[in-house]
């Protein structure tokens, strides 16, 4: 097993279930594992032999472009399930933080496995 991963990744968007959270963006932090099952590849130097991390962005902004979100979970979840579609993908650790609500941060995290 191999994991491919981005961490740290800041972009602002609209969501939460407060009155306070409506109408305006708020910064979040993304931390994301994948897992992957790379037995079947052939080892070699190729992009094409292998999962982009690209991957993981096209899952965040793919979910934080259409209507808008209450929950983290909603958006973590749907991410997961965006990257679990690709065959190498095993398990994915999600991590979302909300930078504006607090001073420090605050957010979820959901680990999930192919069946």
């Amino acid at each position: 097993m191999e994991q491919i991963y981005l961490k740290d990744y800041v972009c602002n968007a609209e969501i939460g279930v407060f009155e306070s959270e409506y109408g305006q963006k708020q910064r979040l932090r993304f931390n994301v594992i994948l897992t992957l099952d790379y037995s079947s590849r052939k080892s070699s130097d190729n992009i094409k032999d292998v999962l982009s991390y690209e991957v993981i962005l096209e899952a965040i902004k793919k979910n934080l472009s259409g209507d808008r979100l209450n929950l983290l979970e909603t958006l973590a979840n749907s991410i997961a399930i965006s990257c679990l579609d690709y065959k190498q993908v095993e398990m994915i650790d999600v991590q979302i933080e909300k930078l504006d609500r607090i001073d420090g941060s605050l957010g979820v995290r959901i680990v999930r496995k192919k069946d």
